[in-house]
């Protein structure tokens, strides 16, 4: 048999209120969120296949840019009423 204290055997006390379940708020919400996508794409097929393609086609343009762009290029872009704006590439 395990000690007492505070009248309750040890396995037999309360964590405290401090303590989390052992489910988080934060896993229930990513949980309905996936629910939810789910029911989104259902319910919108090619809207969200669309958008799948969109965000495909946008990473793909964007590996593809990093990989042929000279790092050490400085560009400027020359914004109407807003003057020129100068950029660079770096690698990080």
């Amino acid at each position: 048999m395990q000690p007492m204290k505070d009248g309750l055997p040890a396995a037999g006390r309360s964590p405290g209120p401090n303590a989390s379940p052992a489910g988080s708020v934060r896993g229930s919400l990513a949980f309905l969120a996936l629910i939810a996508l789910g029911v989104l794409v259902a319910a919108y097929p090619l809207a969200s296949l669309a958008a799948l393609t969109g965000v495909v086609a946008l990473a793909i343009f964007a590996r593809s840019l990093a990989r042929h762009v000279d790092r050490e290029t400085v560009g400027r872009v020359s914004l109407p009423g807003l003057g020129t704006v100068e950029y660079r590439f770096t690698r990080s």
